[in-house]
């Protein structure tokens, strides 16, 4: 989080260094609550050393699978929650703000589980399993398949807003922004700890909206948000293997500002 902290006091230290730049800013303090859409996670990766099989039905001998070999699953996440605080500046019809939020979706599913090219799904758990030896009675398909885990991300992003001014309480908003993300990955499937790892990654999100001013201080918000973080990178204890995971996500929100001046 270190990264992401020192972003977070940059930023802060811009916006506040704008404010001579206009004359009797409006200033502004709002948070938000939104319901969280996450695509599903492509999980690909590759094996940091060899790996063992386990010795199962279809699999004996056990293999050994070379190191830098690929793994990979799919990931279904259920839709989640997202909750936001913002501190701004609005600069007649622009605004800059600075963003710290935070989401969180549950897994509902893995499935397509591949290593080395071989289809593993249909083949039993225990040949996830250096040393093992014996069918342990469940697919690999139906250990991962009953998901557990979740996808947490914390973000700090300075954004910029054009607000389309105009004779109603009713004002219209496009906006961008850029930031770190800090994802935390848990994949947990059948109580099998599978990925428990996290890392801070460049992020950037779109989003535009409408606000509604109930008087000179309070308005209501509804936006719609695209955000994208870079590939980060997951350690696997269990299997001995690195993933690279990109995360996309569109968010429908509700918020709050409180507008005042200094």
């Amino acid at each position: 989080m270190k990264s992401t902290t020192l972003f977070a006091r940059s930023a802060l230290g811009a916006l506040l260094a704008a404010a001579p730049l206009a004359q009797a800013a409006d200033v502004y303090v709002g948070a938000t609550y939104g319901i969280v859409d996450m695509d599903d996670i492509d999980t690909d990766g590759s094996f940091t050393s060899d790996f063992t099989t386990g010795e199962v039905t279809g699999v004996s001998p056990p293999l050994t699978i070379p190191s830098g070999s690929p793994v990979s699953w799919e990931t279904e996440l259920d839709d989640g929650d997202g909750f936001g605080l913002v501190f701004g500046m609005n600069f007649e019809l622009f605004r800059a703000e600075i963003e710290y939020s935070w989401t969180s979706n549950d897994v509902d599913s893995h499935g397509g589980v591949n290593a080395a090219g071989i289809a593993l799904d249909g083949v039993d758990a225990g040949v996830l399993l250096t040393g093992n030896v014996g069918d342990l009675g469940v697919t690999t398909g139906e250990l991962v398949g009953n998901g557990q885990g979740e996808v947490e991300t914390s973000t700090f992003f300075v954004n910029g807003y054009y607000d389309f001014k105009n004779d109603t309480k009713w004002t219209p908003f496009l906006g961008a922004g850029i930031g770190y993300a800090n994802i935390e990955i848990e994949y947990e499937p059948s109580n099998v700890g599978i990925i428990d790892d996290d890392d801070d990654v460049f992020a950037w999100q779109i989003m535009g909206g409408v606000s509604y001013a109930i008087n000179e201080q309070f308005e209501v918000t509804g936006s719609i948000r695209y955000r994208e973080t870079d590939d980060a990178e997951f350690n696997s204890e269990l299997l001995g293997a690195e993933f690279d995971i990109e995360t996309e996500t569109l968010t429908y929100d509700l918020g709050i500002r409180y507008n005042f001046s200094f």
